[in-house]
């Protein structure tokens, strides 16, 4: 068992895995100033180019924006899509994360939230998560043509602000963007920079290092000045001054200069008592904002031996958000990740002091994790296969296209049916255009005895409910009665007059009550008679219904999610079930159609890919003779574009897949209606066509 040390408490795998904090928490000196920084320019250059955005990974972004605002709108309707976040302010990594902000009416956001994930698995997103417990609900999932990974929230409009005030302060100076971009290459190969995992977003990141310029006077404060502007967000109001037309210091200090102070700067920041808050331009106290740092401490539950040590404690690593003055951005992290980030900016700043190579402060600590970050090569798997056996694929992936296209079109219609029996057993069932001749009868039946069922089954207990006695008994008390007054009198046991009256009076009632008795009677049996005819008309609709052929019944037989499923024909419920599993299935099909379509169209463009590279190798001379005829001098085809050689990625094919269906045929161009129109009444031109020629008369 390893020993523990004395003042943290820390193991010695622990103390391993956070040597820097555990030094200076047993007495260690902090980081020094870095003396020269020159040797980080080149390196610093290298690290901004590498992220810089080019116009084929904006032009995929945009084109999934569109996709994504095309079929979000389309569900819900009056909604809006708007992107915010780093890819907006200029302050994003390269393939960085798309935040996305879905503006609507207000409902039930973890409800839209689960709707939103279920359309995109349909779609063939990848990892498709619905967070739905965060504090703003996000879908989080993976594009998986353009490689992008995009969060997806509900009503964030917050954040749209947010997003205009890093692009206001990006917009003073380059190096804002520069610095932000350094630190988060930092934070992203050094695993800091997921609020998921424990530790702080790319958005604290960028507080962190506005912070930083701004306490080295390269950047004012915007939000200050007297005139305020406020604004109702969701219901409560904030405060969104910003001065737009304010400017950057005129300093001449470099951006290696930058990078290196940031990291000195914190890693000797007080955590115990300043506060980060761009809003104020310079950092609060803790006792000033009221966020005292609360145990338990991330060190204390670390080393806890409890096995449920509970949440650590608010306010550790203070961050303020600059319009939501309550919200403190360290609330994501946890203790493992609030070691680590501390930790590792005191790594780093000593690193830098020391002269260390930037490469070296930035080695990734789990390359696994960023093997995804950049779109693979499309055809890195088939470069090596030969032609025959990459037709060979491609048929499979055809035949499998087939198949499941069939399930698919079984699964759609066994939901139909099965929602119009559904609706069946309620009696709520409308008539429809699909529907067949036969069955409109039956349907219309359905409706209409449902109406008479409910109606005579409220008769009948109308009337059970004011009769105070069973039909059986009202006849024997009916019988008793009439002996009673009917038979010869004793005349030494007459009765009294006001005994004989109570004796017709009840006996007039008891007549009475036999008469709406044997009419609650009737309505009951009536009723019975109803519900039987109601079950045999909804049994001839099952066969109408259900006349599958045997390819669609043995689909349907196969599917995973309705195998064990059946169905009880009294209860309504157990349809809606079943409408539930088919439409899981239905989406979890779909995701497969998706990913063997882009499958179908990757195998062809690697075949057009080859036999266009071997035309080129060939005669050009016969690839010229063509020029002139057709197509303009300049125009390619998107088969021309194909590069034939090197590697390509997702969005460098994007364009290539794009002009061609998944059967590999060329997809024909659409024609306006105008046009289209046109041809209908033939060859019309703009001449004036021939003129009338004047005869003599005779």
């Amino acid at each position: 068992m390893s020993s523990a040390c004395e003042i943290t408490g820390l193991s010695e795998e622990q103390i391993a895995q956070w040597p820097h904090i555990h030094a200076v928490l047993t007495g260690g000196e902090l980081p020094a100033q870095a003396e020269s920084v020159g040797a980080y320019s080149k390196d610093l250059d290298s690290t901004i180019a590498s992220h810089r955005q080019g116009k084929g990974e904006e032009k995929r972004r945009e084109g999934l924006i569109t996709h994504l605002e095309r079929s979000l709108t389309t569900r819900f309707k009056g909604s809006k899509l708007i992107a915010f976040g780093s890819s907006k302010t200029g302050l994003s990594l390269k393939g960085g994360d798309l935040d996305l902000c879905l503006e609507m009416k207000p409902q039930d956001q973890k409800k839209t939230v689960k709707r939103i994930s279920g359309m995109l698995r349909s779609q063939g997103m990848e990892n498709v998560q619905a967070l739905t417990r965060a504090t703003v609900p996000i879908v989080k999932f993976i594009d998986p043509r353009s490689g992008f990974m995009v969060d997806i929230s509900i009503n964030n409009t917050l954040a749209v602000h947010n997003t205009r005030l890093l692009s206001t302060y990006a917009g003073l100076d380059k190096r804002v963007s520069e610095l932000a971009k350094c630190i988060k290459h930092w934070a992203l190969h050094r695993n800091l920079s997921d609020a998921a995992e424990g530790t702080l977003s790319s958005y604290a990141w960028s507080l962190l290092a506005i912070q930083h310029l701004q306490m080295e006077g390269l950047v004012p404060n915007i939000q200050a000045g007297k005139d305020r502007t406020f604004a109702e967000v969701e219901g409560k109001e904030f405060d969104l001054t910003m001065d737009t037309d304010a400017k950057a210091n005129d300093s001449k200090v470099s951006l290696a200069e930058l990078v290196t102070s940031f990291f000195h700067r914190y890693s000797n920041w007080d955590w115990f008592e300043h506060v980060v808050s761009i809003r104020n331009g310079s950092p609060l106290t803790r006792e000033s904002k009221g966020w005292m740092n609360d145990e338990p401490s991330a060190i204390s539950i670390i080393t806890t031996k409890k096995e449920k040590p509970g949440r650590m404690g608010a306010h550790h690593l203070c961050i303020e958000d600059p319009f939501n003055l309550d919200h403190d951005l360290c609330r994501v992290v946890r203790p493992e990740g609030e070691m680590r980030i501390r930790d590792e900016l005191i790594r780093a700043g000593a690193m830098l002091a020391n002269g260390t190579k930037w490469s070296e402060i930035c080695a990734t600590v789990d390359p696994e994790r960023l093997a995804n970050l950049e779109p693979d090569d499309l055809f890195h798997d088939l470069r090596s296969k030969p032609d025959d056996e990459v037709k060979n694929m491609r048929d499979k992936v055809a035949s499998e296209l087939d198949g499941l296209e069939m399930r698919i079109q079984a699964l759609e219609d066994e939901r139909q049916i099965t929602i119009r029996k559904a609706k069946a057993m309620r009696g709520i069932i409308e008539e429809t255009s699909d529907l067949r001749k036969e069955h409109k009868s039956t349907i219309q039946g359905l409706s209409k005895r449902n109406k008479e069922i409910d109606s005579t089954k409220s008769q009948r207990d109308i009337i059970n409910s004011n009769i105070v006695i069973p039909f059986f008994m009202i006849e024997d008390e009916l019988s008793k009665v009439y002996k009673r007054l009917t038979t010869e009198i004793d005349i030494h046991r007459v009765p009294s007059l006001s005994r004989e009256k109570e004796q017709f009076s009840w006996f007039f009632e008891l007549q009475a009550m036999h008469a709406k008795g044997r009419e609650a009677s009737e309505l009951h049996q009536r009723f019975i008679q109803l519900v039987k005819e109601q079950k045999g008309e909804i049994k001839k609709l099952k066969i109408f219904e259900t006349k599958h052929d045997k390819a669609t019944a043995k689909l349907l037989k196969e599917e995973p999610l309705l195998k064990d499923k059946d169905i009880s024909s009294n209860e309504a419920r157990s349809y809606d079930r079943r409408v539930v599993n088919i439409q899981k299935a239905l989406r979890a099909r779909r995701g497969e159609l998706h990913k063997l379509r882009r499958e179908a169209g990757r195998l062809d463009a690697w075949l057009r890919k080859k036999s266009g590279g071997d035309r080129s190798r060939g005669d050009k001379r016969g690839d010229n003779r063509g020029r002139g005829k057709g197509k303009g001098r300049g125009s390619k085809s998107p088969r021309d574009k194909a590069p034939s050689s090197g590697p390509m990625t997702l969005g460098d094919i994007s364009g290539l897949l794009s002009a061609f269906d998944s059967t590999g045929e060329k997809k024909e161009k659409k024609k306006s209606s105008k046009k289209a129109g046109m041809r209908k009444l033939g060859n019309l031109g703009a001449h004036r066509g021939k003129r009338g020629s004047y005869k003599k008369k005779e």
